[in-house]
């Protein structure tokens, strides 16, 4: 009978060990994973002034994938009309950081990074620029 009671404990307590081993693993949210719509676009170039400049007519979205590949594709007003600014590529994050790698123009390996933050479905990228100093903030919204 003892060994009847100390089989069914074991039995019983086998998925709860399971179900708190799962817990201790830190995961992002599946809402991190998504569509996002640009809402804002500012640049930081200290060698021509001290204040972000926003870009005008920001638009366009970043799809992050689960499987670490993404889409962007930004629009901002310029010169005229409407720049377009495409990639596809991964991504790589940990903590708050956040790196996004994919092929320039040229043709040559790129890696931007920077920190990221979601809260409340709006995602901010601060992407750092070159000279150091030098940066980029986007902000997005979930769609």
């Amino acid at each position: 009978m003892n060994k009847l009671l100390l089989l069914a404990g074991l039995l019983l307590a086998a998925p709860a060990a399971q179900a708190q081993r799962r817990a201790a693993v830190p995961r992002l949210a599946p809402s991190f994973f998504s569509t996002y719509a640009y809402l804002t676009y500012t640049i930081l170039d200290k060698g021509t002034s001290a204040a972000p400049m926003a870009a005008q007519g920001v638009g366009g979205t970043l799809t992050l994938r689960p499987d670490g590949t993404y889409q962007k594709a930004l629009t901002i007003a310029g010169n005229g009309g409407t720049m377009r600014f495409d990639q596809t590529g991964r991504f790589r994050f940990t903590a708050d950081r956040i790196a996004f790698t994919y092929t320039d123009k040229k043709g040559q390996p790129r890696t931007d990074e920077g920190t990221f933050r979601l809260t409340n479905g709006i995602l901010t990228l601060t992407i750092l620029g070159y000279p150091a100093g030098n940066q980029s903030v986007y902000t997005l919204r979930a769609q």
